[in-house]
């Protein structure tokens, strides 16, 4: 089988909902990383032989974000580009489709990532309740609108937030019923797996402690790209520093936050957030990285994904991690640094407890840098985030296998192995 390597690893800052990329458009932040992802690995965008994004938020003003965010940096017209969406999973399922399509020996050299702009996801009108009379002219500027679009009526028709509505569509409401947020699986995790408020809100504490003292060191200044945000006046300011992580958060404070739904365990304050960002990872066998001479950064060892109830979703987690590790010969035991997504700290909690991992190693493994409830969670993005952060850990702490897994809407969890190379 051949070996497939990482030759670079590169992501934006992660901004706040609302926040400093709030009038960046996604296909803005998807082109620069792109750029600045080949220029690491020192190669040409006429080397790549496909672009796989992940994007769970795709809207119609940047359909196939990884096609328009390639042309957007000026890469040649022959270079395709894929969009895919498993929700969270879909940051890290590019980087390990990329990684099947050059064991298949169909690329030789794939730029994967994922991209998400939670503050300009659209909100909408479902096409069943368009009036169909509508349209049917010729426009000077559209040419011919065939009838059912153009202006619509507003009267009688739902108006949807995208992001609110995926979470109640990620699963057939006919079958399991209305699952009006992601946050009733973790809730049904505390209470089957035992996990309580006290222990949620430690380790969100735990979660922004670490990721401001990450910031604060410097630790991630090397795998950022910082981004350039017009002001007012026509001032710019450069974003280089995540937006999201809260310094003054305390067990005191977190303890006062009601919880969502009654009688929970799940709040504000020990949750991940929704926010905007882009991240990419050059992927190459490690014939053309020899080729090349492209000095790899890590090898891509093995992956996984799993299913489950998408009531409880959760654990996809540990058995996606059993399939990673079944795969590349290893024990969990023999990982040294661990990233579990955090979309919630019960969610954490309860998969760590799945996955057997030692109580010493939660402290000394796990989310070393933060995760989701501090750093953020721009949901097609986070995927690629992690692993960007989990590469540079590793090459900082000389640490030699890395492993990455993540949650996603609709019941399903993903895995990857990592190791750095020598």
């Amino acid at each position: 089988m051949r070996k497939i390597v990482i030759a670079a690893a590169v992501r934006t800052p992660i901004g706040n909902y609302g926040g400093a990329f709030k009038d960046i458009p996604a296909y803005t932040l998807c082109g620069q990383v792109l750029n600045e992802t080949i220029q690491r690995a020192e190669i040409k965008p006429d080397q790549v032989d496909e672009v796989i994004m992940g994007q769970s938020y795709q809207n119609g003003e940047s359909v196939n974000i990884a096609r328009m965010g390639l042309l957007y940096a000026g890469w040649p017209v022959e270079v395709p580009g894929i969009t895919l969406d498993r929700r969270c999973c879909s940051g890290l399922d590019a980087i390990a489709i990329g990684s099947m399509m050059i064991h298949a020996g169909n690329a030789e050299v794939v730029v994967a990532g994922g991209v998400e702009s939670m503050s300009r996801t659209e909100f909408y009108i479902p096409g069943e309740f368009i009036k169909w009379g509508t349209g049917g002219r010729v426009d000077e500027k559209w040419g011919f609108m065939p009838r059912g679009h153009g202006s619509l009526s507003m009267w009688g028709m739902p108006f949807f937030d995208r992001i609110q509505r995926a979470r109640v569509m990620s699963q057939p409401i006919e079958r399991f019923g209305e699952l009006n947020s992601m946050m009733s699986w973790a809730e049904a995790a505390a209470a089957k797996e035992g996990i309580t408020r006290e222990a949620a809100d430690a380790w969100s504490i735990r979660s922004h402690k670490k990721a401001c003292e990450a910031i604060d060191s410097g630790k991630f200044a090397e795998e950022i790209l910082k981004v350039s945000v017009p002001g007012k006046k026509g001032a710019v300011h450069l974003i280089d520093t995540d937006e999201p992580p809260r310094r003054n958060s305390s067990i005191e404070k977190l303890a006062k936050l009601k919880a969502i739904y009654p009688d929970g365990v799940c709040t504000a304050g020990n949750s991940s957030t929704e926010n905007d960002g882009a991240a990419a990872v050059v992927l190459m066998s490690a014939e053309k990285s020899r080729q090349l001479g492209v000095a790899p950064i890590a090898e891509f060892v093995s992956s996984a994904v799993a299913a489950s109830d998408p009531t409880l979703t959760y654990p996809a987690v540990p058995k996606s991690v059993e399939k990673a590790l079944e795969r590349a010969d290893m024990t969990i035991d023999e990982i040294d640094l661990i990233e579990i997504q955090e979309a919630f700290a019960v969610q954490v909690l309860a998969d760590a407890k799945l996955m057997k991992i030692d109580p010493k190693d939660m402290d000394e493994k796990v989310n070393v840098n933060g995760s989701g409830i501090s750093l953020g969670h721009p949901i097609g993005a986070t995927g690629t985030m992690r692993m960007v952060t989990l590469l540079h850990e590793l090459r900082r702490t000389g640490a030699k296998y890395g492993l990455e897994t993540i949650c996603g809407g609709g019941g399903q969890g993903i895995a990857a192995v990592i190791r750095r190379a020598e």
